[in-house]
């Protein structure tokens, strides 16, 4: 029980931290600026995205853009893990966001989707995946 409210006590904040990311530091036009306005908390959100715009200079274009796409997809195979039991499906289970992600990437790069194409955001989703099925082999051994 502990090591599964662990693991979703870290989810959460793995999906708080993209979460924020992306409110401080990327366009207002996103979609989840229409959940902080009808919240009544723009102003607030306002008053932080200014001083935001001081700190987050430094930070480099990936960590605004693709990485909250990474923290996003590591929580909900954290998600998955804690509260699937062992098999083969856990893993593809766990695959279904990282790889949804991964295709809608894809189909703005086709012109299918609206948004901008980049590669980092497929590597974002990827590498959480990526690392899960590393461990999952590890620990049920069937490497």
């Amino acid at each position: 029980m502990a090591k599964t409210l662990k693991a979703l006590t870290t989810a959460v904040g793995l999906l708080v931290v993209g979460g924020l990311t992306y409110l401080l530091f990327r366009p207002c036009t996103l979609l989840m600026f229409r959940l902080v306005d009808a919240l009544g908390a723009t102003t607030v959100l306002g008053d932080c995205r200014a001083w935001a715009a001081d700190s987050g200079a430094w930070l480099p274009e990936w960590v605004v853009y693709s990485l909250p796409n990474a923290l996003w997809s590591a929580a909900y195979i954290l998600t998955i893990e804690a509260l699937l039991t062992p098999s083969r499906n856990k893993v593809a289970i766990a695959g279904i966001m990282p790889v949804a992600g991964a295709v809608t990437e894809w189909l703005q790069a086709a012109g299918v989707l609206n948004g901008t194409f980049d590669v980092l955001d497929v590597v974002a989703y990827a590498l959480p995946y990526l690392a899960y099925i590393i461990y999952y082999a590890y620990q049920t051994k069937t490497v």
